[in-house]
């Protein structure tokens, strides 16, 4: 998904056209969301299954409820039965939380500008030396989406086996 929202981002840069310029533009807005969420919910399904059927807009709740909650009672048992200290554990929680916040507010705003980019066409894109934004988001930073989504779940996920639950 992400080297088709860099393609579409490389033509609406590209078009002289305003028309175009925001059609190709929102379009990279929602590819690069898109790419960020797939690789959120890869991460989702590998812990339960039932998690990758998971709303969109539920997924930040998911991440900082039930994925910590799991993991948190995990540690507790590990700290209980000696698997681990107390000190390791508040090492994985402090990971843990950090990454599954990080993971969830970048989710949040990538849904919210997905949702302007699909459902509000008067909100047109802008244009300023070579800089596309939409309201106040720019494609520059959705670029990044994927990359940081990719490098929480690999946070996410050593913590989870980490503490004995992959």
């Amino acid at each position: 998904m992400k080297v088709v929202g860099d393609q579409l981002s490389t033509w609406a840069i590209a078009q002289k056209d305003k028309q175009k310029q925001d059609v190709f533009g929102r379009s990279a807005f929602n590819r690069y969301y898109y790419s960020a969420f797939l690789i959120t919910r890869q991460m989702l399904g590998e812990f339960e299954d039932r998690w990758k059927s998971t709303a969109h807009r539920e997924i930040p709740n998911l991440l900082r409820a039930s994925v910590k909650r799991k993991v948190e009672s995990r540690l507790k048992i590990n700290v209980r039965t000696r698997i681990m200290t107390e000190s390791e554990k508040s090492r994985f929680l402090m990971e843990l939380k950090t990454s599954l916040n990080e993971l969830a507010a970048l989710l949040s705003e990538a849904y919210d500008v997905r949702i302007i980019a699909d459902y509000e066409p008067e909100m047109l894109v802008t244009f300023e030396k070579k800089i596309i934004s939409l309201r106040n988001y720019k494609l520059t930073s959705a670029n990044n989406w994927p990359g940081r989504a990719r490098a929480y779940c690999k946070t996410i996920r050593r913590v989870w086996k980490g503490c004995g639950l992959g």
